[in-house]
């Protein structure tokens, strides 16, 4: 009896690599012989019963859905006969090498991917989404668990994610990855080597991992997908080298020529120095995707031209990361512009708006870049960035002020400067419980977990009145709204009051020799 039903277990998952393309008729038998080596069995029926019920749940593009079930069934036979121990961790490696056995081997995956891309460029990255999805790189049914809203703001409508499609991991895990040596092979999560690499509790499984080959400044690079998007299509880049991120006139080169390569989407860079965003400093990568984040939307504050760059506009976006804004349809006037305003902005000081550059010969200037075309036109965003620290504020002076690291203590990076918050998994929990003690009129140090939104949650009660939970619910969402904003604020080294303004306005003229003028 447990044999006919591992058989059929095994059947569902080859009829949905079938349904999802990734396994061709051809190929049913040999893929089924991989499984069967996996689960350690030793014979099958070779009836090959297709599931009438997944098959039409396919049929209405439920592929996500049916993957998460088609593979727990696999998983748990893997957990009763010991194949594998229940730990979150010991699953989705098993998970992976599952997956394994449906999908194409890499050079088959790039040849597919180059077919579309004569066709389009979104054609191409169509596909590849989809297949990246459909291979379980990307877990859908996890990704669905994301929490998300949106908030106003004085700066337009910004973007909030509590991310939850990255599990915890089990200490018991954790305990075996300890005892065993340490390697130095794949040398960081994004390094290229980790296409097929089995994996291991410290390094997540990649055995169903797919990379596209790009050449970006006449280097070698990798284009694959997040597993952990954020938001629609949202890709990585890396260096095929493990070389240090670093922002310079290359860099600005190879943005443009990503989105030469991928109009429809944008390509940015976390700054390439620490608390400032960027949790692997030590391996070049830029993110990317199909979407449009808030910072795109800003309005023009003010605009300034330089003299040397006719066909560029220039502007100040009215945005709490003090951002310059560069837009045309010269790519050689924005990448040149881009390196000459880093390079100043390096060096550049003023101790009025509190801008020391550097401390014992340490830099503390960078900048955030994003790029993306608008029709012909290329649009350069330029966050300007400061990471000196001092011992009031050890994690940064132009970091979240210390008040509200109870929602987010991590670095303003590529993604939350632009205005889309990515917010620690812990908040689902800890908002759900702090609504329910705040409506029913308890206070918050009668849980210890909840001891260090006290203060927040006693500005809540003076400032709003709520008559049910759902009332209360939405006031929350929007209080985390106004926090992440002021994280932004705090991350901007020009402020948004006159002095601001003006110390902005200063440092534009050493770029164009007059003072930007109101738009």
């Amino acid at each position: 009896m447990m044999s006919e039903k591992i058989d059929r277990k095994i059947d569902r998952l080859i009829q949905y690599g079938t349904a999802a393309e990734l396994l061709p008729g051809s190929e049913r038998i040999y893929a089924i012989n991989l499984i069967l080596d996996l689960l350690n069995l030793k014979e099958y029926d070779g009836l090959y019963v297709c599931d009438e019920a997944l098959g039409k749940r396919m049929e209405q593009g439920e592929y996500g859905a049916c993957l998460e079930g088609t593979l727990a069934g696999l998983l748990d036979y893997a957990v009763q006969k010991g194949v594998i121990r229940d730990t979150q961790a010991q699953r989705d490696i098993f998970g992976t090498r599952l997956m394994n056995c449906l999908v194409a081997r890499p050079h088959e995956v790039i040849r597919k991917f180059y077919r579309y891309y004569k066709e389009s460029p979104k054609q191409a990255t169509d596909w590849f989404y989809k297949f990246s999805m459909d291979t379980d790189y990307i877990r859908r049914y996890r990704l669905a668990k994301d929490v998300r809203w949106r908030v106003d703001t004085e700066y337009g409508e910004m973007e909030i994610l509590i991310s939850l499609s990255k599990p915890e991991k089990d200490p018991r895990d954790i305990a075996r990855t300890a005892r065993r040596a340490s390697v130095d092979y794949p040398l960081c999560a994004l390094c290229r080597e980790n296409e097929g690499f089995a994996g291991d509790a410290s390094h997540a499984p990649r055995q169903n991992h797919r990379v596209i080959p790009l050449e970006l400044g006449g280097e070698g690079c990798s284009f694959q997908y997040s597993p952990y998007g954020y938001f629609n299509e949202h890709c990585i880049v890396l260096n095929n080298r493990h070389i240090p991120m670093v922002i310079d006139r290359a860099v600005f080169w190879k943005l443009a020529d990503f989105v030469d390569l991928f109009p429809h989407y944008f390509i940015g860079s976390n700054a390439d120095l620490p608390y400032v965003g960027g949790s692997i400093l030590s391996h070049e990568h830029f993110q990317g995707g199909c979407y449009e984040l808030p910072v795109m939307r800003a309005r023009v504050q003010s605009r300034f031209s330089v003299s040397r760059y006719p066909r560029t506009q220039c502007g100040i976006l009215y945005w709490p990361v003090s951002t310059i804004r560069l837009a045309g349809p010269s790519r050689e006037e924005i990448v040149d512009l881009s390196a000459r305003i880093l390079d100043v902005w390096k060096d550049y000081e003023d101790r009025e708006a509190g801008i020391i550059a550097y401390t014992d010969g340490e830099r503390h200037n960078t900048i955030t870049p994003l790029l993306r075309k608008t029709g012909k036109d290329y649009e350069m965003y330029l966050m300007l960035r400061n990471n000196r620290t001092s011992k009031e504020r050890p994690y940064g002076i132009f970091h979240t002020r210390p008040q509200l690291h109870h929602i987010k203590k991590e670095g303003i990076g590529i993604i939350d400067a632009p205005g889309l918050a990515i917010l620690p998994s812990r908040l689902e929990r800890e908002l759900a419980m702090l609504c329910d003690i705040m409506a029913q009129g308890k206070r918050t140090e009668e849980t210890e977990e909840l001891k260090k939104h006290r203060e927040w949650a006693e500005m809540i009660r003076g400032k709003y009145s709520w008559g049910s939970r759902e009332e209360l619910e939405k006031i929350l969402r929007k209080e985390v709204g106004c926090a992440f904003q002021n994280m932004l604020e705090d991350a901007g080294v020009f402020k948004g009051d006159e002095k601001g303004k003006e110390a902005f306005g200063r440092f534009v003229r050493t770029l164009s020799g007059e003072l930007p003028v109101e738009a």
